[in-house]
C-alpha cells in the first residue's frame, strides 16, 4: 500500500515539473504589457479606445480623442458649435 502511495506522490511531481517546464501560463500580449494606459472614450460611436492609440482633436481648449479618422470627421462636419 505504501508503494503505491509513494508511487502516485513521485508520479505527480513528474507530471507537474513537467507541465511547467514545457506548457508556459499564458502567453504575453503587447496588450497585456500597457496595464497603465488610459481608456477614453470616442464622442461619436462612443466606444473606449486606448489614448495611446486615440486620434486627438483640440476642441475649445479641450482635447477629445476618436477611434479612427472616420469619427474625427464625422464629428467636426457634424458638429453645429464649429460652424461660423
Amino acid at each position: 500500500m505504501w508503494r503505491v502511495l509513494v508511487y502516485v506522490i513521485l508520479l505527480g511531481i513528474v507530471y507537474w515539473v513537467v507541465k511547467r517546464a514545457f506548457f508556459t501560463s499564458k502567453k504575453e500580449t503587447p496588450n497585456l504589457r500597457r496595464q497603465g494606459d488610459v481608456l477614453v472614450q470616442d464622442p461619436v460611436c462612443k466606444c473606449y479606445i486606448p489614448q495611446s492609440q486615440a486620434k486627438a482633436v483640440d476642441f475649445k481648449g479641450e482635447k477629445i480623442f476618436f477611434c479612427s479618422e472616420e469619427c474625427r470627421r464625422k464629428f467636426l462636419t457634424g458638429n453645429p458649435l464649429l460652424k461660423p
